[in-house]
């Protein structure tokens, strides 16, 4: 199984799903479509354990053991 990387995940790309506001579950999926309406493939070149290592280390506190935002 592939070792998560942070590195994938675009800073700009990851500060956009950051606004959206949403939850760690539901940041993927937000990932994808974002991903369609800026280049028209539903592949944003990062996989969710990506995102969520990108999230850990530029976010730390944003979320709790169960994804859900702290505010």
């Amino acid at each position: 199984m592939a070792k998560a990387d942070a590195n994938k995940v675009h800073p700009m790309f990851g500060e956009e799903l950051i606004k959206t506001g949403k939850d760690l579950n539901s940041l993927y999926s937000e990932a994808v479509m974002l991903s369609y309406k800026i280049t028209g493939r539903f592949a944003p070149g990062f996989d969710a354990k990506d995102l969520v290592a990108w999230i850990k280390l530029n976010y730390p506190d944003m979320f709790d053991k169960k994804g859900k935002r702290i505010s």
